[in-house]
Order: C-alpha cells, then structure tokens, then sequence
C-alpha cells in the first residue's frame, strides 16, 4: 500500500522566544499558519523492518539524520509493527529556511503511516509522537492557523486568515534552528521570563481575521539578531517593499521572508523583481 501526503510550509504571523529551561529548551509565544507551498511525501509499506528515505532534493539527508527517517521509526516503536517503510520526499519547500520544512516533512510521514496501518494512533496521539521529534511537528500535524506556546506543542487553533497572496523568498546562507537559538540567548540574556512583542494584539487581530491590525502586532524575535548579520534577507525585505508589499517578516529562525500582497499582480511583478536578485520566490496562499 502506498499513500501520498502533501506536506505544506508554516510561516510565523508571530514569534517570541519567552524563557529559556533549565532543559535548554526554550519556550516561545508564536501564531503558525500553515500555507499552499508544500513538499509531497510518499509512504509505501515495505518489509524486514528496513527504512528507506529518498529525494529529488540531492542535500536531504537520506539516513537517521532525516526527521522523517527518525518519525517513521518511532512510529514502529511506539505502534509496534515489525514492517519497514520506503519514503519519498518531493522537496519544494527550501530547507533551512524557518519554513518547517522537515518537521512537514516528519508530520506527513507520521500520518502517512497511520493511514496506511488503519490508524492505530488518534490524532491527539500523533500529536504527543510528534512532539518528540521537534518543536513544529504536532503544529504541522494539525495544519490551518493556531497559537503555539511552551514548547510549540501547547496548541489552540485559530480560525485560519481570509486568502491572501502570499510571497516566499529565500535566498543566501541558510540559518540552523541550534545555532539561531543561541544568538537570541546571547542577545537577550537568557530570556527571563520576558515578552518582547505583543501577543495578545496578534491573537485578537487573527480571530478577527484583520490583516491590517495583524501587521501592526505582527513580531519575529528572530528578526533582531538575524538580520542584521543577513545581508541578503535585510535586502530581500527592502525590495520586497519597493515593489508593493503590505507587509513583509522573516519566517521562524530564518532567513526566508514572508510577504503580503493586495493582488497577484503586484506580487507576480515584485516576485519577478526578486528573482533578478538572485532568489528564490514563491506565490501562494494561506491555508
């Protein structure tokens, strides 16, 4: 049996890293929203408990390394089947980008498996599986719109935003998730229990589905230590507003730019403009 899974990109309408746990771990304040640029991922059973990972993509890793790899095999585990699986990742959306794009990768995979084994797990159950395997997954598990807290895996949905053209743009060095998350300890000194955005002004303007109080509250913490190191993304953002954004963020831990335009012919011109830049640019849609 064979399944195909679309795996859709986040972005961050908000983001703010609160505190920092004895763990290591950080907790954050963040409104996910899930949008129609998506890798394709396929799951077929396969025998002798062997896993196998695959791409066109010639820069994922194809062992243990890979969270979908690593979602596959805790799902055996924890279901404990004695199967093997062969994936397939079709990757179209940029990785290292603070797009989410191997946590969507890993929630496509844990509910391929699911589907194609009956469905041991509810999906309040992939969801606590997810969330051992990083951060975003049991966001990218519940898709739509939602207000992540804690670890991420504190959810309330939200109701998702009126479709809106929406750019993607990457372009320069990637950023590492560890290596992002340290520069924001350095910067803001640990984080004790502090909130640098205004989050409740976020939520309100979401559950009011106004995009033009959501821009005015709109907040990537990210942004702060990020940019200024990343030429490419802070240029990235001025041309983006040259050529009629409404309003453009970094995405996550970066660098990928999100931006929200009135009409797609404003975006398709400015997309055009980017990728004379030398990026990449994506139109597409909440959803």
């Amino acid at each position: 049996m064979k399944v195909t899974v679309k795996a859709p990109a986040k972005i961050n309408l908000y983001l703010d890293v609160v505190s920092k746990r004895v763990d290591g771990y950080h907790d954050i304040k963040s409104i996910m929203h899930t949008v129609s640029l998506a890798d394709i991922v396929t799951v077929e059973k396969a025998p002798e408990n062997i896993i196998t990972l695959t791409s066109n993509f010639p820069h994922v890793p194809t062992d243990d390394k890979n969270i979908a790899y690593k979602a596959a095999k805790v799902f055996f585990e924890k279901a404990n089947i004695k199967d093997g699986a062969k994936i397939h990742i079709e990757k179209h959306i940029p990785v290292s980008s603070g797009l989410a794009g191997g946590s969507t990768d890993a929630a496509a995979t844990l509910k391929g498996l699911n589907q194609i084994y009956g469905e041991p797990f509810s999906k309040q159950q992939l969801l606590e599986i997810g969330a051992t395997l990083g951060a975003d997954v049991p966001f990218c598990i519940l898709g739509g719109c939602a207000a992540c807290e804690g670890l991420g895996d504190q959810m309330t949905t939200l109701p998702t935003l009126t479709a809106k053209y929406v750019m993607i743009v990457r372009g320069g060095e990637g950023i590492s998730t560890p290596k992002a998350y340290s520069m924001i300890d350095q910067h803001f000194d640990a984080l004790v229990n502090c909130e640098h955005g205004d989050y409740n002004a976020a939520l309100d303007a979401v559950w009011a589905n106004d995009i033009g109080k959501l821009i005015s509250s709109a907040y990537n913490i990210f942004e702060e230590v990020i940019l200024p190191i990343h030429s490419t993304a802070k240029r990235q953002k001025e041309i983006l507003y040259e050529y009629g954004a409404d309003f453009c963020m970094m995405s996550g831990s970066g660098p990928a730019i999100f931006a929200i335009f009135k009409d797609y012919m404003t975006a398709n011109t400015a997309a055009s403009a980017i990728r004379k830049f030398g990026a990449k640019a994506f139109i597409c849609e909440t959803i």
